[in-house]
C-alpha cells in the first residue's frame, strides 16, 4: 500500500496560508528554491519542491521534475491538492470494484533553520458517507547556508525513507534547466 500511496502523490501542488513569520523577518527559504529527492534501493525517485512565495505562503509541490521555478510551482494556490481518483477491488466483497479519492492537506512552518510540512494523505471510497482516514507525514528540511539536509516521517513511523538528496537555489519565475 506505502507504494501506492507514494505513486499518487506524484503531481499534487498546494500552498498553505500565508506563515506567521513577523513582516521583514527571513525564512530559511526566502529567495531561494529547495528540492528534496529520496532515491529508493528499487530503483526511482519520489520528492518535493518548497519555496516561499512573495506573498507569504509556502507552496510545495511534490514528484521528481527536476529543477522547477516559482511560476510552475506557484501554479495552484489552494489549502489542500486536488483530488485524485484511483480504481481498486473492494476487499469486503469479491469482485466489486470501488473508486478510491486521495488528497493531500497540511501546513507549513518555518523556525530558525527549519522547514515542518506536516502534510496527511488522506482516502475515502467515492459515494461513502463516512470520509476515510488520513496519515500524517512529517517533513523537516534544515538549512544552514549551502547546507541543506532532510528527513521523513510516514504515518507516525520515525523511520527515514530512502536516501534524501537535499539542495537549494535561487528562486527563478522561469524554470531552471532540468538536473537529475
Amino acid at each position: 500500500m506505502r507504494r501506492y500511496t507514494i505513486l499518487a502523490l506524484a503531481a499534487v501542488f498546494f500552498c498553505t496560508a500565508p506563515s506567521v513569520v513577523p513582516a521583514g523577518a527571513q525564512t530559511p527559504v526566502d529567495g531561494r528554491i529547495v528540492r528534496v529527492v529520496y532515491r529508493f534501493a528499487s530503483g526511482g525517485t519520489w520528492g518535493f519542491h518548497l519555496a516561499h512565495m512573495t506573498d507569504g505562503r509556502y507552496c510545495v509541490r511534490f514528484g521528481d521534475p527536476g529543477r522547477l521555478g516559482l511560476r510552475i510551482i506557484d501554479r495552484v494556490a489552494v489549502d489542500r491538492s486536488h483530488e485524485s481518483r484511483s480504481q481498486a477491488f473492494d476487499v469486503r466483497e469479491k469482485g466489486k470494484v470501488i473508486t478510491l479519492v486521495t488528497y493531500q492537506k497540511g501546513s507549513i512552518r518555518s523556525a530558525s533553520n527549519e522547514i515542518v510540512l506536516e502534510i496527511s494523505s488522506c482516502t475515502r471510497v467515492e459515494g461513502a458517507e463516512k470520509e476515510g482516514g488520513c496519515s500524517p507525514n512529517r517533513y523537516v528540511v534544515g538549512i544552514n547556508g549551502a547546507d541543506c539536509s532532510a528527513g521523513l516521517t510516514l504515518s507516525g513511523n520515525p523511520r527515514v525513507v530512502g536516501t534524501p538528496i537535499c539542495e537549494h537555489y535561487a528562486a527563478q519565475w522561469a524554470t531552471p534547466f532540468p538536473q537529475r
